[in-house]
Formats: structure tokens, sequence, C-alpha cells
């Protein structure tokens, strides 16, 4: 039972298109790294090095408006090349569910609209989780966050990756046949002894930790979501894009300590949206689940592209102002949490029903 023996459709055309869209990117993304050796690149390097010889403030800081100024149609060049690797994996995915809507023979798992969807918001959501985190260095070296030297980002880096361990812990604990009483209190316990174990190791390794003590809110917050999602994966993805939304939003409408914590709780957000985003793409699937998951692993190349574009708009608009990029990458992941929990009503399937009966 469950077990099909209908052989599964070739996905020729969906392969084409997945192959045309690696060649694109491969020349989007060519020219971006052939810049680094251009004249105008040397020339903006040999600026920087000027800056280090100066010792009058005046100085610097006029030399470092002519190097903003001379290195500014670089940076516009790389941003619009990187951009179009955007668009071809934006209208690459939209266009093959189109296409196989039209004629379904040739693209397999592609047809269906909720892994075509699932694609870009696992792309998506790879992208602004690296983003947040490769980022979050520059971010500390401002002086409205701290001015921080590089001795000292490291417990906050490390923080922002162990936020994601916290949530995945926490989420694991709805992978045990446990009752409902023993789930409750894990998720309140696991979160808080994770928080504990990132704030002693690094205490551990001579960092100093006070400063992320009141962290531990964010993490009381995080463990309210788990409670308010009920395991049902569209209303976490919704719950956790929400805070998401929130988190970088009071992160780009304050500084200091604040903000410090609103970027860190992206993590906590982002824990959970792979195992919500590839049970809300692969449900309804059928032969084509195995299929559908291989194209759905794919799109970890999000990660290679959405950080590069968020440090290039950090140069054009500065590092604070840039986790807007996140920011419309949670949106798109709400969206897609409504809008394919409509499209899987329209097909027949409740998606809560089912994670309802596979978790008794």
């Amino acid at each position: 039972a469950g077990i099909s023996d209908e052989p599964m459709e070739k996905a020729n055309k969906a392969l084409r298109t997945l192959i045309i869209m690696t060649i694109l990117l491969f020349g989007m993304f060519t020219p971006v790294f052939l810049s680094y050796k251009s004249d105008l690149a040397l020339q903006v390097e040999q600026l920087h090095k000027q800056v280090s010889s100066l010792t009058d403030q005046v100085q610097i800081d006029q030399l470092k408006l002519h190097i903003k100024e001379v290195a500014k149609p670089l940076e516009m060049q790389r941003m619009l090349w990187l951009a179009g690797a955007l668009v071809v994996v934006i209208g690459g995915l939209l266009f093959s569910n189109k296409s196989a809507q039209k004629n379904p023979e040739g693209w397999g798992a592609m047809k269906y609209p909720q892994l075509a969807l699932g694609m870009l918001a696992l792309f998506i959501y790879v992208g602004i989780e690296v983003a947040i985190g490769s980022n979050l260095g520059e971010l500390l070296t401002l002086k409205e966050f701290g001015h921080l030297q590089s001795s000292q980002i490291t417990p906050y880096v490390s923080m922002y990756w162990g936020s994601m361990m916290i949530g995945r812990w926490a989420g694991a604990i709805t992978a045990f046949n446990l009752s409902k009483s023993t789930k409750n209190g894990l998720l309140i316990i696991v979160p808080l002894i994770a928080f504990s174990i990132i704030i002693g190791v690094n205490t551990l390794a001579g960092f100093e930790m006070s400063h992320l003590y009141y962290y531990v809110i964010c993490i009381i917050l995080q463990i309210v979501a788990f409670y308010l999602s009920k395991e049902k994966p569209a209303r976490t993805l919704i719950i956790f894009g929400l805070f998401g939304i929130i988190a970088m939003l009071i992160g780009l409408f304050s500084s200091g300590t604040i903000a410090i914590y609103a970027f860190l709780s992206g993590g906590l957000a982002c824990s959970i949206m792979w195992s919500s985003i590839f049970s809300l793409s692969i449900v309804g699937l059928g032969k084509y689940t195995a299929q559908g998951s291989a194209f759905l692993v794919m799109m970890i190349l999000g990660g290679g592209v959405l950080p590069p574009i968020q440090g290039k708009l950090a140069d054009i608009i500065g590092i604070h102002n840039s986790y807007i990029l996140p920011l419309i990458g949670f949106c798109y992941v709400v969206f897609f949490a409504i809008f394919v929990k409509g499209i899987l009503t329209k097909q027949g399937i409740n998606i809560d029903e089912i994670e309802a009966e596979g978790g008794h």
C-alpha cells in the first residue's frame, strides 16, 4: 500500500531548462569575477592602500568619499549582473511551471505549482539564511553597532548560527512519539539548554558573552512561536516568516543592541524553514516525490547568489540598509506558505490534516 508501480515520466524538458539556467548563471557571474581584475578595480585597490598610509582624519574622509565615487560605476555594474542571475532563477522556475501546465509532457514534477514556488522559496530561504550571517561581521564594525574589532565579532556570529541549531533542536522534538505534555515541556527546556551551550562554549573559548545574555528574550519568543505553530507546516512557515519580517524591520529601524538581537533572530526564524518548505512543496506529487525532492535540493544555490547581492547592495546603500534583502525574502516565504496552502486546497489536499495524521 502507498507504493506506485507506475513508471515515472522523464523530465527531459525540466532537465534542459535547469541546464540552461546553470549556463546562464555561470554567464552572469563571470563578468562579476572578471571585474575584480579590471583597471578600475585595481585603481580602487590602490586608493584603499593610500587610506591606510594617511593619518589626518579629514584627508582620510575625503579619500574615502573619492573612492566611493570612483567605485560606484563598478559596483552598479556588478549589481546588475547579480540581479540578472536572480532574474534567471525566478524567470526560469516560473517559465518552467507555466510551460508544464500548458503541456505537462516532458516536465515531470515541474507541472506542480507547489513545487515550482517551493523551489523559489527554498532558493530564497537558503540565500537569506547565509546572507544575514555572512554580512553580520561588517555590520558590527559600524559605529552605531559597537564599532567592534574582528576578535569581538566571533560571539555574535556564533550566536547567529547557534540560533539555527536552537530552532532545529526544538523542531526535532516533534519527530519523536512523545506525549503532548512531554513535548510541551521539551519545547521550553531544549531551546534554553541549547542557548546555554552556546554561551558556555564561547565563554570557555575566552569570549565575553554577557552582552548576549538578554538574547534569551528572543529565544522565549521563538518558543512562543513554536506553540502557536501547532506542528502544522503552513502555519509554522507563516508564523516564523512573520517572526523574520518583524525581526528585520526592528533591525532596520533601530541600532545598537536591539538591532543586533533583531538580526540575530533571523537565525531563529530561518531554523525551521527547510523542513516546512520541503513539506509544502512535495505534498501531492505522488510518483514525482523523489524527482521533486531532487529539484528542491538544487535550490541550495541560493546561498551562492543572494549573499553577494546583499554585499553589492551594501556597497551602494550601506550594510545596515542592505538588510532589506532578507526582509523581502521573508515576505516571499510568508506569501509562499499562504498561496501554496490555497493551491493544495484546490487540489483536494488539506495539508494540516495530513500533518496531523502523520504526527500520531
